[in-house]
């Protein structure tokens, strides 16, 4: 775990001027906001029936009852490396991250007149509770795990939480920039709360956590389970974003959003691995 809690906490406050920025150009920014609309008019559009049931059981991935699920299930983790501290910080990023996203929905809200297929209708939220709660699980996994996990754990990480962000703007739940937003929000509180950790374990070290470091993990085995997170990771967005197909193609606005989307959310867990480095 690093020990430079401040070099933790400009990144966050990098993280929330990102959230910030993204929340003005949605809202202030009448090209970009026709722009975001016209993105996820595209992605809407080649959702064909058939697909819709699978695409929903993505979105669902990141309902209060995963959610829930997933946070007990990496406070136990934490708990079962013996690292205490951890045990605690976790819940509190998890759940700060998507209670401050509920606060802000309604906060910061301005509504949004948006056609699909010929519908004339009105966005007001800002950032995606579903989008927050998927990226705070996934960079709150590589937060938990072992160093040597920590590349398989941000890769499978990003997949999960790129398929939930591609399902909501497919499913015309939310615009691109509230998955955007929604991403940096729960990236601002995993790294405060990584800068808390790292600053409380500097004080008081565990110690019988450092006794038992963590077993070694084979190159070819690491290798083998990061080429299955990659094949996961591109069956979840075939799955959950058909956006990908040749229709979209044809619509750059689209192809920017989608790649906007898979490089925002593997930079955040990947650059979480990188920071967390030993």
């Amino acid at each position: 775990m690093s020990r430079r809690p401040l070099s933790l906490l400009t990144l966050a406050l990098a993280s929330a001027s990102g959230a910030l920025v993204v929340w003005f150009a949605a809202f202030d920014v009448a090209r970009l906001r026709a722009l975001d609309a016209g993105a996820m008019q595209t992605f809407t559009g080649v959702a064909s029936a058939p697909l819709q049931p699978s695409i929903r059981g993505v979105a669902v991935l990141a309902d209060p009852i995963w959610f829930l699920g997933g946070c007990a299930l990496l406070t136990v983790l934490a708990l079962l490396r013996r690292r205490w501290i951890m045990a605690a910080v976790v819940p509190a990023i998890l759940l700060g991250a998507n209670a401050t996203t509920q606060l802000l929905k309604p906060a910061l809200a301005d509504p949004r007149a948006i056609e699909l297929r010929g519908v004339q209708l009105v966005y007001g939220s800002g950032p995606s509770g579903h989008a927050t709660a998927s990226m705070s699980l996934a960079l709150c996994c590589v937060l938990v795990v072992g160093p040597q996990l920590r590349p398989l754990a941000a890769v499978l990480g990003a997949g999960y939480a790129i398929a939930v962000g591609y399902a909501l703007v497919v499913l015309g739940y939310h615009l691109p920039s509230d998955v955007f937003g929604g991403y940096l929000v729960a990236a601002t509180f995993t790294l405060l709360g990584a800068a808390a950790l790292a600053a409380l374990e500097g004080r008081a070290p565990d110690r019988l956590a450092r006794a038992r470091p963590p077993a070694p993990i084979s190159v070819p085995a690491l290798a083998a389970g990061v080429t299955l997170a990659l094949a996961c990771t591109g069956a979840a967005v075939v799955v959950a974003a058909p956006g990908m197909t040749l229709s979209a193609l044809q619509h750059p606005t689209a192809i920017a959003a989608g790649a906007g989307i898979a490089v925002l959310g593997l930079a955040l867990t990947t650059g979480l691995a990188v920071v967390l480095r030993r």
